[in-house]
């Protein structure tokens, strides 16, 4: 059960940073204003070749996006997203690993190196500090120091971002997504915090199957009664709602025939 919903919080984060503008919108929101002040947001685009390899897939999310400096030269801007249900010390050493090998990738294929930001995006419950690599090694004194090598790294704790910053995302579905994800990490029990969510949600939606997404893991993070989950769905815009209300019929609808068929089977 528990590998489940860390695979459904997994798979959410992944679709929300799938569109380049909403994944934008959250960097505008959330980057360190001296890195913004160096990015051109604007030219963020998705690269669809991997440079992740097969032993760090348990680690990072397959999630890689370019962009130019504010000069003009591109750099990568790596997203490394962290789904362990604990704080892991470990991180900067996966994090290492994964510059190198990419480093060492692109001279064999005799291509520029650019510089790669690690963005790591933490939704964990416990407490975890941003980690830094010599803490892994606290004997270590004196001149011995200067051989630990330093990884920066942006680290975002999604427990830490209030409610406030989150609705502030220029993106609103972007803006609905984080909040719920943020929510969704200790089980959604108040119907308030539902209509917080809801209520960020635009008017109007681009085509696409995201906001299904959304509603999908909202439904599974949940643990509100049917008749205050409906009389929140109430506060949804009118001119998407319809769709949000087929959605939730036909997953109230799987679930009592799964229900049935397990009745069934015992």
């Amino acid at each position: 059960m528990q590998n489940n919903i860390h695979n459904l919080h997994d798979k959410f984060v992944k679709a929300s940073f799938s569109d380049v503008d909403r994944a934008a919108a959250f960097f505008e929101q959330f980057l360190p204003e001296e890195l913004q002040k160096s990015l051109n947001l604007a030219t963020l685009k998705s690269i669809q070749e991997s440079y992740i390899q097969a032993d760090l897939n348990e680690h990072f999310s397959d999630i890689v996006f370019e962009v130019q400096t504010k000069d003009g030269d591109p750099i990568d801007l790596v997203l490394l997203f962290e789904h362990k249900s604990a704080p892991d010390k470990h991180v900067l050493v996966q994090v290492g690993h994964y510059i190198f090998c990419h480093w060492v990738k692109c001279i064999n294929e005799k291509k520029e190196l650019k510089v790669i930001i690690p963005l790591i995006y933490y939704q964990g419950k416990k407490k975890w500090e941003k980690p830094i690599l010599s803490n892994l090694f606290p004997r270590v004194e004196g001149s011995l120091n200067h051989y630990i090598p330093a990884i920066n790294h942006v680290f975002i704790a999604l427990s830490t971002l209030s409610d406030e910053s989150i609705s502030q995302i220029r993106n609103r579905l972007m803006a609905a997504a984080v909040l719920a994800q943020k929510k969704g990490i200790n089980i959604i029990k108040l119907t308030k915090e539902l209509i917080k969510i809801f209520k960020l949600l635009p008017a109007e939606i681009e085509p696409g199957n995201f906001l299904q997404q959304m509603f999908v893991y909202i439904i599974n993070v949940s643990e509100i009664p049917q008749p205050e989950f409906k009389k929140a769905i109430e506060t949804i815009p009118p001119t998407i709602k319809s769709n949000i209300m087929t959605t939730y019929a036909q997953i109230k609808e799987e679930g009592i025939l799964e229900g049935e068929q397990k009745g069934k089977r015992k």
